[in-house]
Order: structure tokens, then sequence, then C-alpha cells
């Protein structure tokens, strides 16, 4: 074997081995309204969620290794409900229960997708992803 063709071979196992490097792009879901040149995604687990009055505060540890923080604040209580969606859908103040339990805690596993738009005047909008069942 040559050494252009081991090092090809090399090269080959590592990007096999790293899920990460072919991890596929997320499609864009119609309800993100953020022009698709200034937009981004985190996708991972939230760690931490704190309500607070008008809006909510998250950690994520994305799946791709790295810990974001998000700080989501609105006029009212109705339009950061409306920033939100649960597996792609509308959310509702009965869905909270799907993401915290009954002493108020954040629930083990609850996954988001946070698309967030680099253009002024536009929020972050979180598709929350609970487990089923």
């Amino acid at each position: 074997m040559n050494k252009e063709h081991y090092l090809f071979l090399v090269l080959s196992l590592f990007v096999f081995a790293s899920p990460n490097l072919l991890a596929q792009r997320l499609a864009v879901p119609e309800y993100v309204t953020c022009d698709r040149n200034q937009l981004t995604s985190w996708q991972g687990e939230i760690t931490k969620l704190v309500r607070v009055k008008d809006g909510v505060k998250l950690w994520v540890a994305t799946d791709h290794g790295t810990n974001e923080f998000l700080n989501l604040t609105m006029a009212n209580w109705k339009e950061v409900l409306g920033q939100f969606r649960i597996h792609g859908c509308s959310f509702h103040s009965s869905d909270w229960e799907k993401l915290i339990d009954t002493k108020g805690k954040l629930k083990v596993g609850i996954k988001a997708i946070v698309w967030l738009c680099n253009t002024e005047g536009v929020s972050p909008v979180i598709n929350w992803q609970p487990p089923s069942g």
C-alpha cells in the first residue's frame, strides 16, 4: 500500500468514526421566518430551564458538544408561548406538563431545537421535543 492509499484509509476511518462530522443539516420548518442566510440552530438536551416573569432562560447541551444559553424575554407570556413549538406543532399552556414535573423541575431527557436569527427584531423559536409517553 502506498503512502497516499494509507492516508486515505486513515482519514476515511476518522470520518466514519466521527458521527458529528456526518451530521446532516436540519431542514428549516415553515414556522421559522428568518432569512436562511441569517439562521442558525442548536439541537440537544435542555440541561436547565428557568421560567421568569415574561420569558425563559434555558441551557442546552448540544448534540455537537457545546453548551449554549438562551434568555428569551418578550413583552408578555402569550408572546413567549408564541415562540414555542412542541414536536413542530403549536405550543399550548397545557404542554408545560410535558416539560416540567409536579415539583416545577425540568423532566429528564427533554430535548429541543432552538432556531436563532441574526436579524434584529426576529425572536428565537424553541421547538421542544420531550420523549414520547
